[in-house]
Protein backbone atom coordinates (compact mmCIF):
# COMPACT_ATOMS: atom_id res chain seq x y z
CA UNK A 1 0.00 0.00 0.00
CA UNK A 2 1.34 3.39 -0.97
CA UNK A 3 0.71 6.28 1.38
CA UNK A 4 0.78 9.73 -0.17
CA UNK A 5 1.32 12.64 2.16
CA UNK A 6 -1.48 15.22 2.33
CA UNK A 7 0.57 17.87 0.53
CA UNK A 8 1.20 15.58 -2.42
CA UNK A 9 -2.49 14.71 -2.52
CA UNK A 10 -3.34 18.42 -2.70
CA UNK A 11 -0.90 18.85 -5.59
CA UNK A 12 -2.53 15.93 -7.40
CA UNK A 13 -6.01 17.38 -6.88
CA UNK A 14 -4.92 20.78 -8.17
CA UNK A 15 -2.78 19.64 -11.09
CA UNK A 16 -4.58 16.51 -12.27
CA UNK A 17 -8.01 15.92 -10.79
CA UNK A 18 -9.62 19.36 -11.18
CA UNK A 19 -8.22 19.96 -14.70
CA UNK A 20 -9.36 16.45 -15.64
CA UNK A 21 -12.88 17.21 -14.42
CA UNK A 22 -13.02 20.34 -16.55
CA UNK A 23 -11.67 18.54 -19.62
CA UNK A 24 -14.21 15.74 -19.17
CA UNK A 25 -17.00 18.28 -18.73
CA UNK A 26 -16.06 19.83 -22.09
CA UNK A 27 -16.07 16.42 -23.78
CA UNK A 28 -19.33 15.30 -22.21
CA UNK A 29 -21.06 18.61 -22.93
CA UNK A 30 -19.96 18.34 -26.57
CA UNK A 31 -21.55 14.89 -26.75
CA UNK A 32 -24.86 16.25 -25.44
CA UNK A 33 -24.91 14.22 -22.22
CA UNK A 34 -26.38 15.97 -19.18
CA UNK A 35 -25.63 13.51 -16.37
CA UNK A 36 -22.17 14.94 -15.71
CA UNK A 37 -23.57 18.08 -14.14
CA UNK A 38 -25.32 16.30 -11.30
CA UNK A 39 -22.32 14.02 -10.74
CA UNK A 40 -19.93 16.95 -10.45
CA UNK A 41 -22.33 19.00 -8.32
CA UNK A 42 -22.49 16.10 -5.88
CA UNK A 43 -18.76 15.37 -5.84
CA UNK A 44 -17.19 18.83 -6.02
CA UNK A 45 -18.30 19.96 -2.51
CA UNK A 46 -16.96 16.74 -0.99
CA UNK A 47 -13.65 17.17 -2.80
CA UNK A 48 -13.41 20.76 -1.55
CA UNK A 49 -14.11 19.62 2.02
CA UNK A 50 -11.37 17.00 1.70
CA UNK A 51 -8.93 19.67 0.53
CA UNK A 52 -9.54 21.73 3.66
CA UNK A 53 -8.89 18.64 5.79
CA UNK A 54 -5.72 17.80 3.86
CA UNK A 55 -4.48 21.38 4.12
CA UNK A 56 -5.00 21.33 7.89
CA UNK A 57 -3.01 18.10 8.13
CA UNK A 58 -0.26 19.56 5.94
CA UNK A 59 0.02 22.75 7.94
CA UNK A 60 0.08 20.82 11.19
CA UNK A 61 2.90 18.56 10.03
CA UNK A 62 4.76 21.12 7.88
CA UNK A 63 3.94 24.69 9.00
CA UNK A 64 5.59 26.24 5.92
CA UNK A 65 3.71 23.99 3.52
CA UNK A 66 1.78 26.93 2.03
CA UNK A 67 5.02 28.33 0.64
CA UNK A 68 5.54 25.25 -1.53
CA UNK A 69 2.09 23.75 -2.04
CA UNK A 70 -0.46 26.20 -3.35
CA UNK A 71 -3.50 24.44 -1.89
CA UNK A 72 -2.10 24.41 1.65
CA UNK A 73 -4.02 27.64 2.08
CA UNK A 74 -7.75 27.99 2.73
CA UNK A 75 -8.16 31.05 0.50
CA UNK A 76 -6.46 29.30 -2.41
CA UNK A 77 -8.72 26.28 -1.97
CA UNK A 78 -11.78 28.54 -2.00
CA UNK A 79 -10.53 30.28 -5.14
CA UNK A 80 -9.73 27.04 -6.98
CA UNK A 81 -13.15 25.59 -6.30
CA UNK A 82 -15.01 28.82 -7.07
CA UNK A 83 -13.09 29.15 -10.35
CA UNK A 84 -13.87 25.50 -11.12
CA UNK A 85 -17.58 25.99 -10.42
CA UNK A 86 -17.61 29.12 -12.59
CA UNK A 87 -15.89 27.35 -15.47
CA UNK A 88 -18.17 24.33 -15.23
CA UNK A 89 -21.22 26.60 -15.16
CA UNK A 90 -19.93 28.30 -18.31
CA UNK A 91 -19.48 24.90 -19.99
CA UNK A 92 -23.02 23.84 -19.08
CA UNK A 93 -24.52 27.09 -20.39
CA UNK A 94 -22.88 26.62 -23.80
Amino acid sequence: MVIIDPCQRLNTIQNQLVPGMIKNAHEIAASGATNIRSAIEQNLPELEKNCYELAARCEKKWPKCGEEVELCNEKRIQKLFQDTRDELEHIWKE
